[in-house]
């Protein structure tokens, strides 16, 4: 069976890298691709809603194909966040799997913060981590963030 995989946590927990290292032959569907320039990110609030409705067309268009693993690599930090892509993978008949990078401590945080790549403010971090809502409505497993 095809399968959608959702991404969620916050900037720095290890999105990215889960991917590649689980999922090196899935379409990867990220807002992230649209702010690449020369190689660099930069990132453009002003570009937000057009990067997500470019990344949203791209997930439809691996859809459309049938593309055996569809990843969709996005913070996803509110349910609505990802509910249209549930939706049409449902419709589909795609298998959903949620995947959250769990922060628990203060520590992992700080990692995190540390380590997140796009420069995105350590107060905007904390307050997305403190906002992450909770899902029950799909199978889902949590993966801990690596610490190393």
């Amino acid at each position: 069976m095809n399968r959608v995989i959702i991404m969620r946590g916050i900037p720095g927990s290890g999105k990215s890298h889960y991917v590649k290292e689980n999922y090196p032959y899935a379409v990867v569907c990220s807002a992230d691709e649209y702010f690449m320039a020369g190689g660099e990110y930069q990132f453009d609030p002003a570009r937000l809603g057009e990067v997500h409705q470019l990344c949203f067309a791209r997930f439809i268009e691996s859809v459309k194909a049938e593309a055996p693993v569809i990843v969709v690599d996005n913070t996803n930090v509110h349910l609505w966040e990802f509910m249209n892509y549930k939706s049409v993978a449902n419709l589909a008949g795609y298998e959903i799997e949620i995947v959250d990078m769990v922060v628990h401590t203060i520590e992992e945080l700080r990692i995190c913060i540390e380590r997140n790549s796009h420069g995105v403010p350590s107060e905007i971090i904390s307050r997305m981590a403190l906002s992450m809502e909770v899902h029950r409505d799909v199978t889902c497993h949590g993966t801990e963030i690596d610490v190393k």
